[in-house]
């Protein structure tokens, strides 16, 4: 081979080892006009922590780019003021003579109804979406995993739809409140029909449907004066979580290089006499081998979290939220959410 040759393999090979790549932004998008004024954004792709990040924006400044112990992750602070404007902002992604350019849209705040809250006057109608009605056969197979309603383990095929045909029998019932098992994607090698083993935080299940299609059973429950509620997991997701693979440091588990199983004995967040070695374990156990547990005070997975409650209030129009094991999660970390989630709304 003659060194010209050569010299242009190694010349593609540095601009291909230099491409800035981005597999995925969360949250995608968010809106102009919040209370608080700070908006963090998860960016990830190949060897994204080597890249200057710029953006020119009315009103929207980086306040930081923080690059962590894995190289294929950038968590970039903004501060979007009141004099930002809804539209479209660009993030310049530069790692030396390759450039990436990432729209990011801004949109106005909501002003379809919802927020509403609920009260112990709320009548609330607990459903398993898997497991109530199938309004859509389309989406029963996907992936491997089929319906099979003779095992009680397997998926049973219910869906957004399904729960949507029948709002009018709920309502008759006298029910105020529909509040509906988790609905995010839990695409687990395993049984997860309960939903409780979220794979990806921003996304609906395809199995229920899309996220449009959620936005939409809430609407249409709100055309009839039915509030609706939303179920959130922070303590832990799924072992299937995309994140799981490549996680941005160590300490987004609790327990990441030994597994330890929760001793479930929720009273010990309440004793005060309770020995330390019982709150840990409650703590910073994981639930099950397939469900790890988060680590809340990890502050950008904090802050990543307390962003997914106000996005799917913003997004979808949700009024209230159930959050599952709460005795389970970091306690000053739950004092945050509420404080901020409460604040905005």
């Amino acid at each position: 081979m003659n060194k010209a040759l050569l010299s242009i393999l190694f010349f593609f090979t540095i601009l291909k080892a230099g491409a800035v790549e981005i597999t995925r932004i969360e949250p995608a998008s968010w809106w102009v006009g919040m209370k608080n004024t700070e908006l963090q954004i998860l960016v990830y792709g190949s060897n994204i922590s080597k890249s200057k990040v710029t953006l020119s924006y009315p009103g929207v400044k980086i306040k930081e780019a923080v690059t962590v112990e894995s190289p294929n992750y950038i968590f970039i602070y903004l501060d979007i003021s009141a004099k930002a404007k809804p539209g479209t902002m660009n993030l310049v992604f530069t790692s030396g003579a390759e450039k990436l350019v990432q729209s990011y849209p801004l949109f106005p705040r909501a002003i379809t109804p919802g927020a509403a809250g609920f009260t112990s006057a709320d009548v609330l109608y607990l459903i398993t979406p898997d497991r109530f009605s199938n309004g859509n056969q389309a989406n029963d197979i996907l992936e491997n995993s089929t319906v099979n309603r003779k095992n009680a383990n397997s998926r049973h095929g219910g869906d957004l739809l399904g729960i949507e045909n029948h709002l009018d029998y709920i309502k008759d019932l006298g029910i105020t409140t529909v509040w509906l098992n988790p609905v995010q994607e839990n695409h687990m090698p395993g049984v997860s029909y309960h939903g409780y083993a979220i794979t990806d935080f921003y996304k609906v299940d395809r199995r229920f449907g899309t996220n449009d299609e959620y936005r939409s059973f809430i609407e249409k429950a709100h055309s009839k004066g039915l509030k609706v509620v939303m179920d959130m997991i922070f303590n832990h997701s799924g072992s299937a979580h995309w994140w799981i693979k490549d996680l941005p440091s160590k300490d987004w588990l609790s327990s990441p290089d030994v597994y330890m199983g929760s001793n479930h004995n929720r009273w010990a967040s309440l004793d005060s006499h309770a020995p330390k070695s019982e709150k840990d374990k409650l703590i910073n156990g994981s639930f099950v081998r397939t469900m790890p547990d988060l680590n809340q005070q990890n502050r950008h997975l904090g802050t990543y979290l307390i962003q997914n409650s106000i996005w799917w209030i913003e997004y979808s129009r949700i009024d209230g939220i159930r959050q599952d094991t709460h005795f389970y999660a970091d306690f000053d970390f739950m004092a945050r959410w509420c404080k901020e989630v409460e604040a905005e709304y």
